[in-house]
């Protein structure tokens, strides 16, 4: 199931999901969200974004102008 970025997930959202025994699987980042309800079979998996150098050195190029203003 794809989630909406930034949505909210509540314990009925997840519960709607999957039954209590199986296994969830998700990102680290939806995982933060269910940290207060989350189960022991529930997993995630961490996200790392990598960019190509070009595209980071134009990143931090623009990040230095806007800190300058």
């Amino acid at each position: 199931m794809a989630l909406a970025d930034h949505q909210a997930l509540s314990q009925d959202d997840v519960a709607a999901l999957v039954t209590a025994d199986q296994t969830l699987l998700m990102t680290e980042k939806d995982a933060v969200k269910c940290r207060d309800f989350a189960a022991a079979n529930w997993w995630y998996l961490p996200v790392d974004a990598i960019m190509a150098d070009e595209r980071a050195q134009r990143l931090l190029a623009d990040l230095a102008t806007l800190a300058q203003r």
